[in-house]
């Protein structure tokens, strides 16, 4: 047996391991978070979609980003491009709630791992300037102890060598929870909730703008929004997660 296959042994002895999603025993394996089975049904997106606003598409179109697909084209959207990676579902929504409100902050590199190895972020991150993660109230920071999309920015740039800009784009207005809320009722309560601190930073850049979970794209909307306004000439949205029936 290697020194390795020891220390494990011995580590499981004393901390034993459970998948964090089926709650399974991962005594004996390599896996530290999930379990094998958990692993293999993580939900990417392997469809096409839009690149401009999301959108499922049959599996002959292509749309080029500037003229977007029959749900958008035409259509005025505050990003320039979306790219989401995953569903927000199953083992990728226990790992985020777990992540986020758990504060397992640990799992920040194991979901990084899982934004970075998008075949897509090939093409998006080297077309960008600058890293923008969507941001919390300074409130929320504190008490969670960090901001998710932060910490998944960070990998990015780890794995890109990307300029990361943290507390340029900023929250201002502590909202309630979007998550119950309506499509609306997010709009009005995102509305004015977001400054910028030094905006001609982002003059002529183009942003990679990061969350970890997109609904309605309220928020990652009105974020684009000052970015544009601040004089950024594209915007990129990248998302770890995207719910599969946003309200």
């Amino acid at each position: 047996m290697a020194i390795g296959e020891y220390i494990h042994a011995f580590l499981d002895l004393f901390y034993p391991r459970s998948c964090l999603h089926c709650n399974c025993n991962l005594n004996n394996s390599y896996e530290l978070y999930l379990c094998e089975h958990c692993k293999r049904k993580i939900p990417y997106i392997s469809h096409s979609c839009c690149i401009r606003c999301g959108a499922i598409l049959g599996p002959h179109i292509t749309p080029r980003a500037k003229e977007g697909c029959a749900a958008c084209k035409g259509k005025y959207l505050p990003f320039n491009t979306i790219t989401s990676v995953t569903y927000y579902d199953d083992a990728m929504k226990t790992l985020i709630h777990k992540f986020k409100y758990a504060r397992q902050k640990f799992l920040a590199s194991v979901l990084s791992d899982i934004l970075i190895t998008h075949e897509r972020l090939k093409e998006v991150v080297p077309d960008t300037d600058v890293i923008v993660p969507v941001p919390l109230h300074w409130l929320k920071q504190m008490l969670r102890g960090f901001n998710q999309s932060e910490l998944l920015s960070q990998g990015i740039q780890r794995h890109f060598s990307k300029p990361v800009a943290i507390n340029n784009l900023c929250r201002i207005k502590n909202t309630a929870s979007q998550t119950q809320l309506s499509k609306n009722q997010r709009q009005r309560n995102i509305h004015n909730a977001f400054f910028i601190n030094h905006p001609g930073s982002f003059k002529g850049k183009k942003v990679l703008l990061v969350d970890d979970v997109l609904t309605t794209g309220v928020t990652a909307s009105e974020c684009s929004k000052k970015l544009k306004e601040a004089g950024a000439v594209a915007v990129h949205l990248l998302i770890l997660a995207t719910a599969r029936h946003p309200e």
